[in-house]
């Protein structure tokens, strides 16, 4: 019996449903969220919120090295905007690998074109620099 009660608990505990807001009109119907690996849903944003800060500072070391190019510290600026990538990158997929298809989608929709933007971005810098 004690075994059904803690089933029953933790279901409902690592399960919430979260209103999908939609800046077109009112609420649209609620979006189940299974919170396999959070124990909240503020976890969950402070999870989003680190890959977001990671993806502005990638921003800005691309921007650095963009500033720098055709300089001595160009090299130097380039090789801290791939390890700022490469971590925003890490941290966006190991977030991803741990959510169920559902909460991917709803991720990749809240912040994967920016980290895509930011990785395309990277490639082209790159081949810019295959071309000179």
């Amino acid at each position: 019996m004690f075994a059904q009660l803690a089933s029953t608990h933790l279901r409902v505990l690592f399960t919430r449903r979260l209103p999908v807001i939609s800046a077109w009109g009112p609420p649209a119907q609620s979006q189940s969220i299974a919170r396999r690996w959070f124990s909240a849903p503020r976890d969950l944003d402070k999870e989003i919120e680190s890959i977001t800060d990671l993806a502005t500072v990638a921003k800005d070391e691309m921007d650095f090295a963009l500033e720098s190019r055709n300089s001595v510290y160009y090299n130097d600026d380039k090789k801290a905007a791939h390890e700022a990538v490469d971590e925003m990158t890490e941290a966006y997929n190991s977030l991803l690998g741990r959510l169920t298809d559902a909460d991917k989608r709803s991720i990749e929709m809240r912040i994967g074109m920016k980290i895509k933007e930011i990785q395309s971005a990277y490639e082209i810098m790159t081949l810019n620099d295959l071309e000179d």
